[in-house]
């Protein structure tokens, strides 16, 4: 009696890891059919419900980092295709890396006008994932386009930082002056009230000496100040970030 029923303990769990299997399998096909209909965020669904029950899957962290992608949710691919990179499968971390340099890229174009240090940074990232795909797959002619892109992409972010402290100080300066003119305003006003009070006990004075007989009195006429400078109004450029040859390689595999 003990033998058979330690027998149907090893069958019950046989048929759970088969069904567990199967039920993650079927969440990353239905995942993968949705995709190819660019149903993104439908796909996204069935991944997670596949990561939940296996989150250390190169595989399913891979198809899902590309729907990610599709949805523009670039920090997320990014987490998911660097845990789809820890795989013995050669052309899994192939694709892994161009999709990550991918993702790096168009992260970092969004930060251009935020936070340009972070967006060299990601570019620099970018690169070196490219490299890595060279290395695994040397005949691969998307990845040498796309690794030009971003090298010119990344030179041209370079010289702009450098050009920010020059930029920042002339910044500081503008906003110093922009300070200093309403005190000008301000100083000018006074001025002009005062000016103003002078001509009108000016006017009032030769009134009383006609009453008294006297027709000498001047009107004094005061004169405006001027007021010196305009305001200057900075203008910012923007820069489409350029095409590159394939966004994504795709959901492509099937759990093992």
């Amino acid at each position: 009696m003990k033998k058979i029923f330690f027998s149907s303990i090893i069958i019950t769990c046989v048929l759970r890891a088969q069904a567990l299997a199967f039920s993650v399998a079927g969440a990353v096909e239905k995942g993968n059919r949705l995709y190819g209909d660019k149903k993104y965020q439908d796909a996204l669904k069935h991944y997670d419900q596949a990561l939940a029950k296996q989150p250390d899957s190169a595989i399913i962290n891979f198809d899902s980092g590309a729907a990610q992608y599709k949805t523009k949710e670039y920090q997320k691919a990014n987490s998911l295709f660097e845990r789809s990179l820890i795989t013995e499968d050669k052309g899994l971390e192939a694709k892994a890396n161009y999709n990550l340099g991918n993702s790096k890229y168009m992260l970092g174009s969004s930060k251009e006008n935020t936070d340009l240090s972070a967006a060299v940074q990601l570019l620099e990232g970018a690169l070196n994932n490219y490299k890595r795909t060279q290395e695994l797959t040397p005949k691969d002619e998307d990845v040498k386009v796309n690794y030009k892109i971003v090298a010119e992409k990344l030179k041209e972010l370079k010289e702009k930082l450098k050009q920010q402290p020059q930029e920042n100080k002339n910044n500081q300066k503008q906003d110093q002056q922009n300070q200093e003119q309403p005190q000008k305003q301000q100083g000018d006003s006074q001025q002009k009230e005062e000016d103003q009070s002078s001509q009108q006990q000016s006017a009032s004075a030769p009134k009383e000496q006609e009453k008294s007989g006297d027709k000498q009195g001047q009107d004094q006429q005061a004169q405006e100040p001027k007021q010196e400078g305009q305001d200057k109004q900075g203008q910012s450029t923007t820069t489409q970030p350029p095409t590159k040859s394939e966004e994504s390689k795709g959901a492509f595999a099937q759990p093992q």
